[in-house]
């Protein structure tokens, strides 16, 4: 470890997200044009500049940049960013950028996985460029919002396909206008895997789930919950339940991600 998260602020360095394949045995960097434009124009990193790695593994890496190949230096000791529940999201395809934009807001939110679902009422199936756009947009989320990892996107699934394949310790399915409990107050409640415990939520397109579509879901263990009184968009019934996963469950790995009191030195100059 040539740095802690523990003892450094890192915050002003620019964060990467990378194949592993950029990565060879030697820890020299292969980026592409746009990963060298950001670090040198955006960034202006200077030859031996440090900046941080990931990809996506849950490790992080410190490296000095140089324009005729970057070098790791060293793994970086992380804070736990990770929610201690993998949060497995089955979102009906809508129309409209708003659907794109769900998949940057559940990342920052802690989603590990997360599966298009083509229902009876959707009315747009996606191609592959939506696809690829999918999972450019989680790993600059995961960037961003600064974790190590970034959720799985599955490819567009039948919602029945979803349903005889999806394996999670308890799901729910979101409903509205009916006497459902709310999902903020069944989630304390649930008896998950003391390991590796695994949630799932299932969000509808808009006009809801067909009948047949809720007997399916009961007949294969789904629990309706609520997410509030009011009528919500699916775009926004997807932040919303992933919001009420976050808010339950972080508190379980707060304590360890508080950063020591501080010798809080210049991460530039300790890492040369």
């Amino acid at each position: 470890m040539v740095l802690s998260e523990r003892t450094h602020d890192l915050s002003s360095l620019p964060r990467l997200a990378i194949d592993p394949a950029q990565r060879d045995a030697g820890g020299v960097l292969r980026l592409t044009g746009p990963q060298e434009h950001y670090l040198q124009r955006v960034r202006r990193l200077k030859p031996g500049d440090p900046f941080l790695v990931l990809d996506g593994s849950g490790k992080l890496w410190l490296a000095h940049w140089q324009p005729q190949g970057s070098q790791v230096m060293g793994e970086v000791e992380a804070l736990p960013r990770e929610l201690p529940v993998y949060l497995h999201l089955g979102l009906a395809v809508v129309k409209g950028p708003g659907f794109d934009e769900v998949f940057r807001q559940v990342t920052e939110l802690g989603a590990a996985r997360i599966t298009p679902l083509l229902t009876e009422r959707t009315v747009v199936e996606p191609g592959w460029g939506r696809r690829e756009r999918w999972q450019k947009i989680v790993q600059e989320a995961a960037e961003q919002c600064e974790r190590l990892r970034w959720p799985q996107v599955d490819p567009p699934t039948p919602w029945t396909s979803w349903l005889a394949e999806l394996k999670a310790d308890w799901w729910g399915i979101a409903v509205a206008r009916e006497n459902a409990p709310l999902l903020l107050q069944a989630l304390p409640k649930l008896r998950l895997s003391e390991r590796d415990p695994v949630l799932a939520v299932a969000i509808g397109p808009e006009g809801g789930w067909t009948e047949a579509e809720r007997r399916q879901a009961e007949a294969h263990g789904g629990v309706p919950v609520s997410l509030g009184t009011t009528i919500l968009r699916s775009t926004t019934a997807a932040v919303a339940a992933s919001s009420q996963v976050a808010a339950t469950y972080s508190c379980w790995g707060l304590a360890q991600a508080q950063l020591a009191p501080s010798a809080m030195g210049n991460a530039a100059a300790d890492s040369r």
